[in-house]
């Protein structure tokens, strides 16, 4: 998931503003968040750097909450985001950051239609979305921040037949942004431990993820790609410790609360800890969440073929 945020000669009390919504965000404070970035655009409305930053936002929320209900939101900032940056640019066709808000709104916009599973759609923004970070790049080549999102282009045509090498070319260019990039080297060594994840490198994943937890121990973002990774390298006792985290993280957000305990019952399965399992497994089921959220319902039904073979090993049915 690539979340870029833009910060274009603000002044330092607006830049204070938005680095404290990116930290909301992190936490998932979100309606301090955007409350913030709301009040920013109101004080620099012809600047792309908020309407950006809340485009940004609303991607975010979906992701943690598993539903599509900010998707007008994310539309109207989408194209005010296209139109103010455009706006911009015709006034200061020498700044690179503007080009660089183009292309990462064009990315954001691919993104979200990957999410949707509607792969035709958001291919028709991969285009704008090289140019204007290339042109970005080719205006002012020491932008690193620009990086994250050529990377993630090269990692993904690297997995396409015979372009394998495109693929350590992108990590190398993610790699690059999570150290030296200027506004994104976060958000970059994010993406960068979630493709090392996808990678099964799991430990160098792990030695990213550890130190941005100590900057946001009650991060769910954060602990969900380390529970995947304590899970797929077989470390269930440690698995099993940021599952309940994730429970305990998770009381006002069915979608991530049924998702902890889908991995929770797993987890106790492989422990064979099976009365645990099965009243974990029970309440999994229990909970109320969107059907069409990512993964749920397929996981429904993986939850209620293991619940009848965990009343079956205790002798229950």
């Amino acid at each position: 998931m690539f979340i870029i945020l833009l910060f274009l000669e603000l002044s330092p009390g607006i830049d204070s503003i938005i680095e404290r919504a990116i930290e909301l965000s992190f936490q998932e404070e979100f309606t301090q968040s955007e409350s913030l970035l709301i009040a920013v655009t109101g004080e620099i409305p012809g600047h792309p750097a908020p309407y950006f930053s809340l485009l940004s936002l609303y991607e975010l929320m979906w992701v943690d909450m598993g539903i599509d209900s900010f998707s007008e939101k994310f539309f109207a900032y989408s194209d005010s985001c296209i139109r103010i940056g455009s706006e911009w640019l015709n006034k200061n066709p020498e700044d690179a950051w503007g080009y660089f808000f183009l292309g990462g709104t064009y990315t954001l916009l691919t993104f979200y239609y990957a999410l949707k599973g509607d792969i035709i759609k958001g291919i028709a923004f991969v285009g704008p979305a090289l140019k204007w970070l290339s042109k970005c790049r080719s205006t002012d080549p020491s932008i690193i921040d620009v990086y994250l999102g050529l990377g993630g282009w090269e990692y993904f045509k690297g997995n396409l037949p015979f372009l394998s090498s495109r693929k350590e070319k992108g990590l190398s260019m993610i790699k690059r942004a999570a150290k030296d990039a200027k506004y994104v080297s976060t958000f970059a060594t994010l993406a960068y431990a979630e493709i090392l994840l996808r990678e099964k490198r799991y430990d160098e994943s792990i030695s990213i993820l550890l130190p941005l937890l100590d900057s946001f121990p009650d991060s769910r973002t954060l602990n969900w790609p380390l529970l995947k990774c304590y899970y797929e390298k077989k470390d269930y006792k440690n698995a099993l410790r940021i599952a309940e985290r994730l429970i305990a993280l998770s009381s006002d957000n069915n979608y991530s609360l049924f998702e902890s305990l889908y991995y929770k019952t797993r987890i106790l399965i492989h422990l064979r800890r099976l009365k645990p399992a099965r009243d974990v497994c029970k309440r999994a089921l229990s909970i109320k969440v969107d059907i069409e959220a990512p993964d749920v319902k397929g996981e429904k039904k993986e939850l209620r073929k293991l619940l009848q073979k965990i009343l079956q090993g205790l002798g229950e049915q």
